[in-house]
């Protein structure tokens, strides 16, 4: 069996000088887009700007395809930028972000109401503090996200009224 080792790429100290005077503004930009904590998430879409930002800072010789990348993820965080500035937005965000909480203090509520085994209600609770969590931060939620609220919410209300019915048919 081969041993397998890291091979340190070389950096070419003329490419090097060559990217940061064609590409400065474009490797000022792709740096402060990754110190924004706010866009970037950890992720692929990060990784893939790290390596773009290293493959200019790095002297790699960039490519026509490496170029338009490196454009179209400026231009996208300038667009994200902008929509996040804007006041509109910002209220529409808000009241977003404060009707799903409220939807998900509601299905806790109900949850707890249905009186599942506590195993059971700690994971649901988990998962509605994540999604929750995850409002907070983002500002949105994936369909599929709230396809499963929908799901619990109409789970634990059958329960709570299944209970119901038992507990007048023993009274």
């Amino acid at each position: 069996m081969k041993k397998s080792y890291y091979k340190k790429p070389k950096t070419d100290s003329k490419l090097v000088k060559e990217n940061a005077d064609k590409y400065s503004r474009q490797i000022q930009q792709l740096d402060h887009i990754l110190k924004d904590s706010s866009f970037l998430t950890d992720g692929e879409y990060r990784d893939f700007i790290v390596s773009m930002y290293k493959a200019l800072v790095n002297g790699r010789n960039i490519s026509v395809k490496m170029e338009s990348a490196i454009q179209n993820i400026i231009s996208r965080y300038a667009k994200w930028f902008m929509k996040e500035k804007d006041p509109n937005y910002q209220a529409e965000k808000k009241k977003y972000v404060d009707e799903s909480m409220q939807k998900i203090k509601l299905i806790k509520d109900t949850l707890f109401d249905a009186k599942y085994s506590t195993e059971y209600e700690s994971g649901a609770e988990y998962f509605l503090n994540s999604v929750g969590e995850q409002v907070k931060k983002k500002g949105s939620l994936t369909l599929k996200q709230r396809e499963s609220l929908n799901k619990m919410y109409n789970r634990f209300k059958k329960r709570v009224e299944k209970n119901a019915k038992k507990s007048e048919n023993s009274a």
